[in-house]
């Protein structure tokens, strides 16, 4: 009788020790681990995404392979950076150090790149915060670019005249024509890509630029062989 209310003693005592989250703690640990992934995943979207956008507004620049790379990496690097260091004030602290003795090299062609590495910075803060934050951010950048490139097309095809300026010193890549004539053209003065025009004694060369290669080739059709045109020279960008 002693050994069997012993025995069942050790039993329970046996029991009683077993952890009852058994598994929880590794769920807990895979479940963490995929909403790293998840945010890693939807960052790699974004800057894609991103991409296509500041593409479709008609900046050029953004198609080469380091402009790419730095935009998918960026927002990457930043989402680590901001996770190691939560909640480690010593750390961060260091970090800030650490970071405020780096410098850029590389020029910034355009406000427009300054502000889209910017946004990538911006969206890896934010999704180590929320991936909420991360949608709303990317959402409203996306939205803006493409509600301002329809605006411009929009102001082009109904009024004939773009809402921005054509620049060089962005980085874009630009279409050029030259158009040599003999007398001055009021028309070719009006045009919304004339960029310069140059008096010589043999004639008047009009310089336009545009990064739409059709609106130059239709510029191109209308003045071959109007009277006094001597020369037309058309290079893509």
């Amino acid at each position: 009788m002693w050994c069997a209310c012993c025995m069942a003693r050790v039993r329970r005592c046996r029991i009683s020790g077993l952890p009852h989250n058994l598994g929880g703690g590794d769920m807990g640990v895979l479940t963490s681990e995929l909403d790293k992934l998840l945010a890693v995943a939807l960052l790699l979207c974004a800057s894609l995404l991103v991409r296509q956008a500041v593409i479709f507004s008609g900046q050029t620049w953004i198609r080469t392979f380091s402009h790419t790379l730095t935009l998918l990496l960026l927002p990457l690097v930043t989402y680590s950076l901001t996770s190691v260091i939560s909640g480690n004030i010593a750390l961060s602290l260091g970090m800030v150090g650490a970071l405020s003795i780096v410098r850029f090299r590389n020029p910034v062609k355009s406000p427009l790149e300054l502000v889209t590495y910017f946004l990538m910075i911006s969206c890896g803060i934010a999704a180590a915060v929320s991936v909420s934050w991360l949608v709303l951010l990317v959402g409203s950048a996306v939205g803006t670019l493409v509600v301002a490139e329809l605006f411009n097309r929009w102001s082009r095809r109904v009024r004939g005249v773009a809402l921005y300026t054509t620049s060089f010193t962005e980085g874009n890549a630009l279409h050029t024509l030259e158009v040599f004539s003999e007398t001055e053209m009021p028309d070719l003065l009006a045009h919304a890509a004339l960029v310069g025009f140059d008096k010589t004694p043999e004639g008047i060369v009009y310089r336009f630029a545009s990064p739409s290669r059709q609106d130059l080739l239709t510029l191109s059709g209308a003045v071959n062989g109007q009277t006094g045109i001597t020369r037309i020279a058309f290079a893509a960008a």
